[in-house]
């Protein structure tokens, strides 16, 4: 564990759907999120937004889960989309090249230069 506490939070307005996730994302948080992401899905919305403004770290783990969501979403239709990804968050996913994945919510960093 990275030592920063993991917390979720879940609103439903106007058949949308928002995950706040504020912390570190590793795994000892997966189970919180993948809870969270299902009474998110079992209401149906047309939209879940996944806001990672306060998500300082995620590892793998905490990835994987965010992949598990996308495909979930694309499978029942409802659109996912990811906002707020920061540094350590959004360099993860270009390394990984799920940016792609998550297009529109994420920003695209410049290549780095060694």
């Amino acid at each position: 564990m990275t030592g920063q506490v993991f917390q979720v939070s879940t609103a439903l307005d106007d058949n949308v759907a928002g995950l706040r996730l504020v912390g570190a994302l590793d795994l000892d948080g997966t189970a919180q999120l993948l809870a969270a992401v299902a009474d998110c899905f079992a209401r149906r919305p047309d939209r879940v937004v996944v806001d990672l403004w306060g998500l300082r770290f995620c590892d793998c783990a905490g990835l994987n889960v965010l992949m598990e969501a996308k495909a979930t979403a694309d499978r029942i239709g409802t659109e996912l989309r990811v906002e707020g990804a920061r540094t350590q968050v959004a360099r993860l996913f270009a390394l990984t090249g799920v940016d792609e994945l998550f297009a529109g919510g994420v920003p695209r960093l410049p290549p780095r230069i060694l």
